[in-house]
């Protein structure tokens, strides 16, 4: 059986044209899909610098379609990468070329290490009470390099469902026996990410679809009504995922940040 087409993972290759899926870094750059990139490949070029002297080998965790690997392999980082979607290893591996592991980070039995795993936006997937486990099998002795959106306090709204809790992950870390070495806040700096998604939001897909319900309101009002109860749950779902893109929302209950630790 073929994989399945993961159609957020084509929209962003085919239609936007992005090598990579995670935030941007922003340095006033224009907000176009030209600033996005241009961010994106900043993002990228600080997680390379973030990497510590003496390290060769790197475990992209949750790898995407090979954005951050392939720039890490032109710098002569020998590259491995991982997910547990079947459609990111037909693309990782056909971009790349690189070897891929089709698993679970958390479930992953690997049969050699590395000397640093790279988690870029994958890690508050991956339960915290079987994160540090994972890593310390993979880089026993060796780095952890994380880059992703934190909650400031566990909460029940949307924002607060997605990432682990900040001091809640840096508690984990130490009762586990890792440490800290580096941590800086960037926040402010992948924000106009989202202002900009909000932007297209608002600007193109609010139209369309006050568009196609103005249309089948005038033409077919009960069809309209039918479907708008057997849609409801997702409508409801798409009017709760538009907070997801707000600033100033993220701002006040997330933080993105950039950890190195040492692992044990």
């Amino acid at each position: 059986m073929p994989p399945r087409v993961d159609p957020t993972l084509r929209f962003y290759e085919e239609v936007l044209g992005l090598s990579y899926l995670h935030y941007g870094m922003w340095e006033g750059d224009p907000a176009t899909l030209e600033g996005l990139r241009a961010a994106q490949e900043r993002y990228a070029e600080r997680l390379a610098a973030w990497i510590p002297d003496g390290v060769r080998t790197v475990l992209d965790v949750g790898c995407g379609t090979g954005g951050n690997a392939m720039l890490l392999t032109a710098r002569g980082y020998s590259v491995e990468g991982l997910s547990p979607d079947p459609f990111q290893q037909e693309r990782f591996t056909t971009r790349t070329g690189l070897p891929f592991h089709l698993s679970r980070f958390e479930d992953f039995e690997p049969s050699r290490t590395w000397q640093l795993v790279l988690m870029s936006e994958s890690c508050q997937y991956i339960r915290i009470s079987r994160l540090f486990d994972a890593v310390r099998r993979a880089a026993p002795g060796g780095w952890l390099l994380v880059a992703d959106y934190f909650v400031n306090a566990k909460g029940e709204g949307p924002l607060e469902r997605s990432g682990h809790v900040l001091d809640g992950f840096r508690a984990r870390a130490s009762r586990d026996g890792f440490y800290i070495e580096r941590e800086e806040d960037i926040t402010e700096a992948v924000l106009p990410t989202l202002v900009l998604a909000k932007g297209w939001i608002d600007r193109y897909a609010r139209p369309a679809v006050r568009l196609v319900s103005d249309t089948l309101g005038a033409r077919y009002p009960w069809t309209l009504a039918v479907l708008r109860w057997m849609l409801r749950r997702r409508l409801a779902s798409i009017a709760e995922q538009a907070v997801l893109v707000d600033g100033e929302a993220f701002r006040a209950v997330k933080s993105y940040r950039m950890f190195l630790i040492r692992v044990p």
